[in-house]
């Protein structure tokens, strides 16, 4: 499947390939005209075509949907399904694990052994990640700090902050709660979800610790590639109501010599 084979050819060491300089100046029409975008999640197995079918009625506007997206190469890029991801891991992991199969598989989820482990990952705040070295260094520290609400997670009040004691009750799920400065609080289920990083984070710290490298849990081989899959899901598409003007554009694009 290649969106570019309607694209007029050069010659590039005397062969001739696709003028992919044209799709440079899609991209700038798509994205400099700031058109409305729809959030889409690609479904198991769904093919670029598929979703150009189930949204514009037309799956030869896969293209539009890569394009939106930013994808060169649908091989790689594309969110792949269970069976093509698995295929992904055995390829990418067989050297690293010395083995061959389903066998790499099993290594790639292995909690046991160390040697697939990508990165740690915090579990207060998503986009803090470690080596394995800074994470066995971290046993030289004693506090850590929240930076986000974990359910069930117990932590110190260092300041009241804006909260009102309703809030703090509502916070600890204990309608007797009297929040003061260093008092133990455990966050509820609900809490988790309704308090805001913003209120929170300054206000609270978890209690020290012997190991803070607890903070951090381990992403292992497999769940770093199936994460990354599941991320390609999230897609946006190009409202439906200018598909007129893409493909008047895209002619003259085309035709531009």
């Amino acid at each position: 499947m290649s969106y570019f084979k309607n694209f007029p050819t050069i010659t590039f060491n005397n062969s001739p390939i696709a003028d992919i300089t044209r799709r440079v100046k899609l991209t700038s029409l798509v994205q400099e005209n700031a058109l409305d975008y729809m959030s889409y999640t690609v479904e198991e197995g769904d093919t670029p075509e598929d979703v150009a079918y189930y949204y514009y009625d037309d799956a030869s506007l896969a293209w539009l949907v890569l394009l939106s997206n930013d994808i060169i190469d649908p091989y790689s890029e594309w969110p792949k399904s269970q069976e093509n991801l698995e295929r992904h891991i055995i390829a990418q992991y067989a050297e690293q694990s010395a083995l061959t199969g389903d066998a790499v598989l099993e290594w790639s989820k292995n909690d046991q052994i160390a040697s697939n482990i990508v990165y740690y990952q915090s579990q207060y705040d998503p986009d803090v990640t470690t080596n394995r070295a800074t994470f066995v260094s971290l046993g030289n520290s004693k506090t850590i700090e929240a930076r986000a609400v974990v359910a069930g997670e117990t932590y110190v009040i260092k300041s009241l902050g804006d909260l009102s004691t309703a809030a703090w009750r509502l916070f600890t799920n204990d309608s007797t709660f009297e929040p003061v400065v260093g008092a133990e609080v455990t966050a509820n289920t609900y809490s988790a979800i309704a308090a805001t990083l913003a209120t929170l984070q300054p206000i609270l710290t978890v209690p020290s610790i012997d190991n803070p490298a607890r903070e951090f849990y381990p992403v292992r081989a497999y769940d770093y590639e199936f994460n990354i899959n599941e991320e390609r899901r999230e897609i946006k598409l190009v409202n439906k109501g200018y598909l007129a003007t893409i493909k008047d554009q895209l002619e003259i694009i085309l035709n531009d010599g």
